[in-house]
């Protein structure tokens, strides 16, 4: 199964009784003649249950109460019941639980009769393949903590946190098709300076861009 191409048996293997009074998902119109479904978790609206509530992190579908279950011709999902139908999420191909931090998750929300009303990945322009064009860069960074108390080794692991949500945000700027596919930190040292009070961090961090 390829990206681009709605998948419409999803007939579960084991059949089973939904338990009464599920919450229904919400639907939303997205563009011209598409929609999506979400549901509210901690009072915000996820429509994406592969990433965190930022809709910036990866996460587990575990985390929203999604559940693995197995369906027709081998394939396997992340599944929620709700009042109005199920969601599932998949793989970008549509037939694993599997998912990827790297790839989109393909979300789906499947009519209690077995109607397909979303299919994410149908609603992806299919893009012509081409041989990713990547570089690798290369950045030293040295930033001055005060200490307030804390250790060095806590300012080290706090600087490469920040680092890292900032690069898994991707670029700030609309106007560039620039894109991280990957990205690694090589090395971290920490100097503390003569006053106990402020430290030194310099690292490089490998970017593949």
């Amino acid at each position: 199964m390829q990206p681009g191409v709605a998948m419409t048996d999803w007939s579960e293997l084991n059949s089973r009784e939904k338990p009464a009074g599920l919450p229904h998902a919400l639907k939303r119109q997205t563009q011209a003649g598409a929609v999506c479904y979400a549901f509210v978790h901690d009072e915000v609206e996820v429509d994406n249950p592969s990433v965190d509530v930022s809709g910036r992190y990866f996460v587990s579908p575990r985390e929203y109460g999604f559940v693995i279950r197995g369906f027709k011709d081998g394939k396997t999902a992340w599944a929620r019941d709700f009042g109005n139908g199920t969601m599932l999420v998949v793989n970008a191909e549509g037939v694993s639980h599997v998912l990827s931090p790297k790839v989109p998750a393909r979300i789906l929300f499947v009519a209690p009769d077995g109607t397909l009303l979303q299919d994410s990945g149908s609603s992806r322009p299919t893009q012509r393949q081409r041989a990713p064009d990547l570089a690798t860069v290369r950045l030293t960074v040295n930033v001055t903590f005060d200490l307030h108390g804390e250790s060095t080794d806590a300012a080290r692991s706090e600087l490469i946190r920040m680092v890292d949500r900032a690069i898994l945000a991707g670029p700030l700027s609309k106007e560039t098709d620039l894109t991280v596919v990957d990205h690694g930190f090589e090395v971290s040292a920490v100097m503390a300076n003569e006053s106990r009070r402020s430290a030194d961090t310099d690292f490089s961090q490998l970017l593949g861009i």
